[in-house]
C-alpha cells in the first residue's frame, strides 16, 4: 500500500503557527523536567515574546515616528541569578537574538550601533576587517539591557528556580525608560533526575 504525502498547505499552517504554541505557555509558566537552568527553549521563547512586545509598543512606534529609526546599543544580560554562572556568550546571546529577531522583522526602526566593548576586542584581534567609525563618533540614542535574577529553593526531593528577566529600552538622552517587559518561568526538577 503506497503511503500519500502530507498535505502540504497542512504542514505550512503547523510550521508557522509552531511559535504560537511554544509562548502560549512560556511567561508564568512551570516547567519539569530533568534541569532546572536556563536553556536554548527560553532562549528562543523569551526573545520571541519580547520582540512582539516591543514592536508593539505604543511607545516605541511614536518614538519612531517622531523621530524616525531609533539608534540602540545592546548590552549583554546583567546576571543577578543566584547560583547560575552566565558566560559572556550566553549573556550576549539574549540580547543577541532579540537584536535580529528586530532587525528581520523592523529593519527600517532601528539603526544598531556596535557595543564599545564588543568594537575594542574586535579591534584587539586585528582581523584585517573595516569595523567602521570609532565608538565615540557613534552616539547611540537607546539601550537595549537585560537582568535575569532568580529564586531557588531546593529540598531533598525537589529544587525549582523561578527566574525573572526583564528587558529594557532605554532612552540615554532623556534618561527614562522608552519600553520595559519581562519574561517569567519556574521550574522543578526531581532530585533523581539531578544525580
Amino acid at each position: 500500500m503506497k503511503s500519500r504525502p502530507f498535505p502540504q498547505f497542512v504542514l505550512r499552517a503547523f510550521v508557522s503557527s509552531w511559535p504560537i504554541f511554544l509562548l502560549a505557555g512560556c511567561t508564568s509558566a512551570v516547567q519539569s523536567g530533568h534541569n532546572t537552568a536556563l536553556d536554548a527553549t527560553d532562549l528562543v521563547a523569551m526573545t520571541d515574546d519580547m520582540a512582539q512586545k516591543i514592536l508593539a509598543s505604543p511607545e516605541v512606534q511614536q518614538e519612531f515616528a517622531q523621530h524616525g529609526p531609533l539608534r540602540v546599543v545592546v548590552e549583554p544580560v546583567e546576571n543577578r541569578m543566584t547560583a547560575e554562572v552566565l558566560p559572556r556568550g550566553p549573556a550576549e546571546a539574549f540580547t543577541a537574538r532579540l537584536r535580529n529577531l528586530l532587525s528581520h522583522h523592523a529593519p527600517d526602526r532601528f539603526v544598531w550601533i556596535m557595543n564599545r566593548d564588543a568594537y575594542y576586542r574586535l579591534r584587539s584581534q586585528e582581523l584585517g576587517v573595516p569595523l567602521g567609525p570609532s565608538p565615540d563618533a557613534m552616539n547611540p540614542n537607546f539601550a537595549l539591557t537585560a537582568i535575569f535574577s532568580s529564586l531557588s529553593q531546593e529540598d531533598k526531593k525537589h529544587r525549582s528556580d523561578y527566574y525573572l528577566c526583564t528587558f529594557e529600552l532605554t532612552d540615554l538622552n532623556r534618561r527614562h525608560t522608552l519600553w520595559t517587559d519581562k519574561y517569567e518561568v519556574t521550574k522543578v526538577a526531581v532530585k533523581g533526575f539531578l544525580d
